[in-house]
């Protein structure tokens, strides 16, 4: 018997620069299937190219946070180049980002 999906919901994850309390810079990114971890680092590659700023150094901590909680922050000197805000911060904005079950998966 095989499981289908009811309806495909891709997470997207709310990107945004902050400088003290105040949000200088946002973006909605709109996954293009189901979250993977092994694709954090593209995926904030695309965030930041929309965003125009430099791209961070992803350490294991970052992808923990992010996938356990829900978000993750990268302070200014997680990045190499000088940046214009104090925080750049991803959350998700679809609820639990847990990869799905093998058996869900359509590609395997």
């Amino acid at each position: 018997m095989e499981r289908e999906l009811k309806a495909k919901v891709y997470p997207q994850i709310w990107a945004k620069t902050l400088k003290g309390e105040k949000i200088t810079r946002n973006h909605l990114y709109t996954l293009d299937g189901p979250f993977e971890e092994e694709r954090l680092f593209e995926y904030v590659c695309d965030i930041t190219h929309e965003l125009d700023i430099p791209t961070p150094v992803i350490l294991k901590s970052h992808i923990y946070n992010f996938v356990h909680f829900n978000i993750v922050r990268f302070l200014s000197r997680d990045f190499v180049e000088d940046v214009d805000f104090d925080v750049f911060s991803l959350e998700n904005s679809t609820g639990t980002i847990k990869p799905l079950p093998r058996y869900f998966r359509e590609d395997r």
